[in-house]
């Protein structure tokens, strides 16, 4: 859905406000994206919780994206939307590193501590100053993270349930 010129006035002042560490930019259906440097992705999102002319005052999601064997190899995906005036923004994080991490928005969006865990859970992407940054879909003792691209296709390692080992039959 298109956003009305006034909104997109709005998010380009945010953006703009910024100096360079968020692009805004346009997904292929028309709707706002920015991209947003890791240091100024919390500031990010509660400006345009917190904006007159903008006002996401709803937590839609938030995913992960591995690009394996590029740098940075992961993209946090928000995504935010405005009750009020109809329209969502998302924002992609680039992280990087052995050990990529982000700030928690938990202190803007109570649902997203759960949504933080998912991520943690799944791609092993940490988020700085999370409350309870834990386990939710696997089990306490769970090896690695299972939609990172480089984990094993059988998932086959001694902390699973029903691990049969490398050449034994069910």
């Amino acid at each position: 859905m298109e956003v009305d010129s006034a909104i997109r006035e709005a998010l380009d002042a945010i953006a703009a406000g910024f100096q360079g560490q968020v692009t805004a930019v346009e997904d292929l259906r028309g709707e706002p994206l920015f991209v947003a440097d890791r240091a100024v992705a919390h500031d990010l999102i509660q400006r345009l919780k917190e904006d007159p002319g903008v006002r996401c005052d709803s937590l839609l999601f938030i995913t992960a994206q591995d690009n394996y064997l590029d740098e940075p190899r992961f993209e946090v995906v928000y995504c935010v939307r405005s009750l009020e005036r109809n329209f969502d923004v998302r924002i992609k994080v680039p992280v990087g590193g052995e050990e990529p991490e982000v700030d928690t928005i938990t202190d803007l969006f109570l649902g997203a501590n759960w949504l933080e865990r998912e991520v943690w859970d799944m791609f092993g992407i940490r988020f700085a100053g999370h409350p309870n940054l834990e386990r939710i879909l696997m089990w306490d003792g769970f090896e690695g993270h299972p939609l990172r691209k480089d984990y094993p296709l059988l998932g086959n390692t001694p902390s699973t349930p029903g691990y049969i080992g490398k050449g034994d039959k069910l």
